[in-house]
């Protein structure tokens, strides 16, 4: 999930990329017109949005085949779906989220179309702080908006996953980040009531785990299935309440009783 999250990331640096030198290259002509063409700065802008549009399509398409790769090793976790407890508060915090994403993707979507289409109809009219402002909520929707999508389609899964299963409560969580990167996502060992162990690791989202790292005695609940699953932990980095963490099983849950591989393996 780490190495998709990256190959994400250079998706949408080579869309910047090709909107950036795009505008460049379009005011450029706007500006000099048919003269500028063939100068050192029109094959500069030219080259790096050709570059920039190719780094784009590639790692997209890598993007969806690691997807495919993912999707093709789901695991069974084994959560009975009868021994859940329902949360129904904590359930429905799933949806909203997934319903808040949704907003933030339309409200992104709009703010693009907008300050586009004003620039496209008024580009020379354009100066200073306006150019700026217009210009930053351009490169602002490119991220934000596939993002948000992800985010909306990630929660609603999450949602319906803990619907059918509802939530499992704990005996001990133990956090960590085996590299201790502040960007990397956490292991979460997860121990259940009846003695049985599942490992699960944390997916691109703003709710992490990080935070919980080192600490004894987590409180948490965990619900849904495969890829598909959530732990709720007591409370949150800046606030108290339930705090959804989402994640994906790493492997099996290993039934009470069975020996548990070296740490050192099962993080490898």
């Amino acid at each position: 999930m780490w190495r998709r999250f990256q190959l994400i990331c250079a998706a949408v640096g080579g869309a910047v990329g090709f909107l950036v030198f795009g505008a460049m290259l379009w005011g450029g002509l706007n500006r000099s017109g048919r003269s500028w063409v063939g100068g050192t700065e029109f094959v500069v802008d030219l080259t790096m949005m050709s570059v920039s549009a190719v780094l784009g399509v590639v790692a997209v398409l890598a993007a969806v085949r690691r997807g495919n790769q993912v999707r093709r090793a789901e695991v069974t976790t084994w959560l009975s779906e009868a021994q859940g407890t329902a949360v129904e508060a904590a359930t429905m915090r799933l949806r909203a989220l997934s319903r808040n994403a949704g907003f933030s993707a339309a409200f992104w979507a709009l703010a693009f179309l907008v300050a586009a289409t004003s620039i496209a109809t008024g580009a020379g009219a354009f100066t200073g702080f306006a150019a700026a402002a217009h210009m930053l909520a351009v490169l602002v929707s490119v991220f934000a908006v596939p993002m948000s999508l992800a985010a909306m389609r990630g929660w609603g899964r999450r949602y319906r996953a803990v619907r059918r299963t509802g939530w499992h409560a704990t005996k001990s969580v133990d956090v960590r980040r085996p590299d201790g990167g502040p960007f990397e996502p956490a292991v979460i060992t997860v121990e259940f009531q009846d003695g049985s162990v599942i490992e699960l690791r944390t997916v691109e989202s703003t709710y992490r785990a990080g935070h919980k790292e080192g600490q004894r005695l987590l409180e948490a609940w965990v619900g849904g299935t495969d890829l598909s699953m959530v732990v709720l932990f007591e409370n949150g980095p800046l606030r108290r309440g339930a705090y959804p963490v989402p994640v994906r099983a790493l492997g099996a849950r290993i039934p009470p009783g069975e020996v548990r591989p070296p740490r050192s393996a099962r993080t490898g």
